[in-house]
This record gives structure tokens, sequence and C-alpha cells, in this order.
């Protein structure tokens, strides 16, 4: 590794480090206190990589793969897949989780944009809802 492919991976490392150390504390409105971890983000990523978020994105989506590029698309996966774990557990609603990976370009075929779910069921469980 070069070393500005050490520079970058070790401040990928340190972003996600510091953002799984730190704690965000919030007033609840019967008193008590709750603690949430500072959520991963592209603009964080890329203000701690010194790059723009664009030029992050570009990086993820180019067809090469340098070093510096399979760290930021490995880095934007981590935050992507964060994204969603934190929409399943019900900690982000789904449209936030939504258009935060659409912002990033993963949001692929999920939208349909009809505001419709086509589900399709096997034979066997054809024969059960019926």
């Amino acid at each position: 590794m070069n070393k500005r492919t050490e520079r970058m991976n070790s401040a990928i490392g340190a972003y996600f480090a510091a953002c799984d150390a730190t704690r965000e504390r919030r007033e609840l409105k019967n008193g008590g206190i709750e603690e949430r971890q500072i959520p991963y983000t592209l603009f964080g990523l890329a203000r701690a990589v010194r790059l723009t978020p664009e030029e992050v994105l570009a990086a993820f989506h180019t067809g090469r793969c340098s070093k510096e590029e399979a760290l930021l698309r490995d880095a934007v996966l981590k935050i992507a897949a964060y994204t969603l774990e934190r929409a399943l557990l019900g900690e982000l609603n789904y449209q936030s989780a939504l258009e935060a990976l659409k912002g990033m370009g993963l949001s692929g075929t999920a939208d349909r944009g009809d505001g419709q779910i086509e589900i399709v069921l096997d034979d066997a469980a054809g024969r059960f809802s019926k």
C-alpha cells in the first residue's frame, strides 16, 4: 500500500471508529435519557477522507478498481448496510432510508415508483392463499 492509500485506509477506519465510540445523548419527554450512536453518513465519510461526497460516489460507481476506490467502495457499502439495518430495526423510517440510498445511487429496483408492492407466491403457497 502506498502512503496515500494507507492514509485513506486510516481515515476511513478512524471515521467508523469515532462513530461507533460516540454516543449522542437526548433527553426524553419522560425525563429519561436516550443514547444513540452517531450514524454513518456519506458526508461524514467524505469529510474524513477529504473528498467531496460526489468524489466518493464517483469512486464507488467507477468500473476501475484502484486500492483507494476499493476502500471507498467498501466504506460506502458499509454506510448502505448500516442505513438498511437501522430501517429494519425501526430506528429509521423506510422513506428516509430509501432517500439516503437513492442519494448514493444504491436504490436499484427496490422502489418501483408507483407505490405498489408485488408479492409472487410459488404454487404451494398460492394454494394456501385461496
